[in-house]
């Protein structure tokens, strides 16, 4: 229990995370053991004891803010696997907000194939505990759940592919204008054309940064326009084009359509969010 590499640790992180717009007030940092256990349920070591009295693990958790779940927003389901089952395809997924039913007319993006929700299972207990039979036929944003057509082939869905409301789709699109953080560990500087993995979700894309519009200051204002290079810790945004159109949404509209992950030769060398699809 070394107070000074915890104390190195906590700096550490908390600069990257205020950095990618976390608020302070949500941060909490708590030293546990997963070997012995210790600080998870009680404190007992005086190693400890001696220099940390914030709460445990499991005391932080319960004072964790309830989050925003976006249910009043057409749905977003992101497939992360599929399979058989008898006469119908199982497709097991994340709502990412809004809500889906049994008998919902959903569209399979990118394919845009028209499928109808025959049946619904959770894969675990809903979140609000509530004591209504109906609930178990309905999954909202933040439930992991499978969901069975009989009305599509097996070979028209993929891992990644979205579900929503044919009506109210989000945008399918290869270019988009993105916030990004370059990684502290970048070995070979961002330049402008360079080759990178689009990671968002489930799905990794061939990509190309277009443009590198501008390198951001820690609250947000420009420092520089149209950079040459990005180097490590920068905070810039960019422009980013795809080899195919997938579904995104900006940030503030969908979290898990407005995040992702850029990596080059296997390495993360930086991560962000979209501000706008173009």
């Amino acid at each position: 229990w070394n107070q000074d590499r915890y104390n190195q640790i906590e700096h550490d992180v908390k600069e990257f995370l205020l950095k990618q717009e976390f608020k302070p007030k949500r941060i909490k940092f708590v030293p546990i053991s997963g070997l012995t256990g210790e600080n998870i349920t009680t404190r007992k070591d005086p190693e400890l004891s001696n220099w940390y009295k914030g709460p445990t693990l499991l005391e932080a958790i319960d004072g964790f803010f309830p989050a925003n779940r976006h249910i009043e927003k057409p749905p977003r389901f992101i497939v992360t696997d599929v399979f058989p089952e008898g006469k119908g395809v199982v497709t097991r997924g994340r709502v990412g907000k809004g809500f889906v039913e049994v008998g919902d007319r959903l569209v399979v993006l990118p394919v845009g194939d028209i499928v109808t929700v025959a049946k619904l299972d959770h894969l675990q207990a809903p979140s609000d505990e509530t004591d209504d039979a109906k609930r178990l036929d309905v999954a909202v944003a933040g439930d992991t759940v499978e969901l069975v057509f009989n009305d599509i082939d097996i070979m028209r869905l993929s891992v990644g592919n979205i579900l929503s409301f044919p009506n109210a789709r989000p945008p399918l699109t290869k270019k988009a204008k993105a916030r990004v953080l370059v990684s502290e560990k970048l070995n070979v500087p961002i330049i402008r054309g360079a080759q990178v993995i689009f990671h968002m979700h489930s799905v990794d894309v061939p990509a190309v940064l277009t443009k590198l519009i501008s390198v951001l200051k820690r609250d947000g204002t420009v420092k520089k326009e149209r950079p040459r290079a990005l180097t490590s810790g920068a905070s810039a945004v960019v422009e980013i084009t795809l080899q195919m159109p997938l579904p995104m949404e900006s940030f503030s509209d969908c979290r898990s359509l407005g995040r992702f992950v850029l990596r080059r030769g296997g390495d993360t060398i930086a991560v962000g969010v979209i501000d706008e699809t173009l």
